[in-house]
């Protein structure tokens, strides 16, 4: 097989490929003995022509057909063997075959260019690391408390703040029952003033009493966009108020096995201490991310941004109702999609300069700590990663890691610390 290779870009490549008839034998007789288990003639039985006479009437057919179909294959050859990454499927044309020069043709493909890193280790970088506080904990711990409120019932009237348990009977306008539109057991909260949430309802049925029939109109705008209300008898079946567990040992006995309130303090600070850290480890790796780009200055080929953008568009199409204009989200998401196909082209270009590989024994490791963290979900685990995409995606997700930690480790890096008191501070100068 001869193959000329011109380079038209940085990512453009047009490949002229000759392939002698010889060369192509095996592929023809196998193709050959394929059609003769299928092909019928008169006078002879399916599957019962001779092969010389299949050879005479269909042989040069079967033979520009095999030509052709070779063609893919011979492609993902010449990529192999040069590293090219398709960005795009090949643009075949000039496809020409004849027993006496073989098989000949032009493909034009677009590949991911080869990039080259002027800098990637020694970043200087600043790192935000959080401190959790004792604010932190206590706004844990009240969040644990309206986590497991006690509901005391109310003899009174009810007030803003109460929760009541009602049927609601739909009336026409004559304020008539309409069969067959009575909602029992509801139950809602009469939301407080300084509550976002407070509506017309909550001021139609404050003072309210147990066995009481109000009637209440309530106001809603339809998909439409139309304002409309509706009519109902509210009839009033139990008034309940909220209130909030002491913070002591029982408490914490509780919400878990722990042996005392200190003890679930202690494990509320642990747990925050996890979440914050890995919240500012993600800000920190998107620092770095930025700090490569910057560094290291190049060109996307459109196609990449196209096919990037067509992936994230469809995905986000189909989480989302209606039917949102592509060509707008399209051009929304461009800059971040530039920004991630440049992260992932750095990636691919530092793994194969550091070599950096994670094996199956290591995808293997991490789904056993994994299970470790969480023995009763064991069987949930394993089945997940049986799945080769999902166990693709793993891998993926280590190689991205252990790009970070060599970044990491080879970076001057300057850490700040952040509390609670910092961030309160950055919202007052902000508003």
């Amino acid at each position: 097989m001869e193959v000329n290779i011109t380079e038209k870009s940085n990512w453009e490549r047009t490949l002229e490929v000759t392939l002698a008839r010889d060369e192509l034998l095996g592929d023809i007789e196998k193709k050959l003995k394929e059609y003769k288990k299928t092909i019928k003639l008169e006078g002879f039985r399916k599957g019962k022509v001779p092969m010389p006479m299949i050879r005479k009437i269909f042989g040069k057919e079967i033979e520009s057909i095999v030509a052709e179909e070779k063609i893919p294959d011979i492609i993902s050859e010449i990529n192999k063997e040069h590293k090219f990454s398709l960005i795009s499927p090949a643009k075949v044309d000039d496809f020409s075959y004849s027993e006496k020069d073989g098989l000949s043709f032009k493909a034009a493909i677009e590949i991911a260019p080869d990039i080259e890193l002027k800098k990637y280790k020694g970043l200087s970088l600043e790192q935000d690391v959080y401190k959790v506080g004792k604010e932190d904990v206590e706004e844990a711990m009240n969040n644990l408390r309206e986590q497991q409120p006690v509901m005391n019932n109310v003899e009174g009237a009810a007030e803003a703040g109460h929760h009541i348990v009602a049927d609601f009977q739909k009336l026409d306008e004559g304020g008539h029952p309409i069969i067959g539109e009575k909602f029992e057991n509801r139950y809602f909260e009469l939301m407080k003033d300084d509550s976002d949430e407070k509506d017309d309802l909550t001021d139609q049925l404050v003072g309210v009493k147990i066995g009481e029939t109000r009637n209440v109109k309530i106001t809603y705008t339809t998909p439409e966009n139309q304002e409309q209300t509706n009519h109902y008898a509210v009839d009033v079946k139990e008034i309940k108020e909220k209130s909030l567990p002491e913070l002591d040992d029982d408490f914490a006995k509780d919400v878990g096995e722990f042996s005392s309130l200190e003890a679930l303090k202690e494990d509320v600070k642990k747990n925050l201490e996890q979440r914050f850290k890995e919240e500012y480890d993600q800000r920190f790796e998107e620092r770095i991310i930025d700090e490569l780009i910057h560094n290291n200055v190049f060109d996307v080929p459109e196609p990449m941004i196209y096919n990037y953008l067509d992936y994230l568009v469809d995905s986000m199409q189909r989480s989302q109702r209606g039917n949102p204009d592509k060509n707008a989200m399209r051009d929304q998401y461009r800059g971040e999609a530039i920004r991630r196909i440049k992260w992932m082209m750095i990636r691919e270009k530092i793994v194969e300069l550091e070599d950096v590989k994670i094996e199956d024994s290591d995808v293997d490791a991490h789904i056993d700590q994994l299970i470790e963290g969480d023995p009763k979900s064991k069987m949930q685990i394993k089945n997940y990663y049986r799945n080769e995409k999902n166990r693709e995606q793993l891998k993926d997700n280590l190689l991205e890691q252990s790009v970070f930690k060599l970044l990491t480790e080879n970076a001057k890096i300057k850490k700040n610390n952040v509390t609670r008191k910092d961030l309160q501070k950055k919202s007052k100068i902000i508003q």
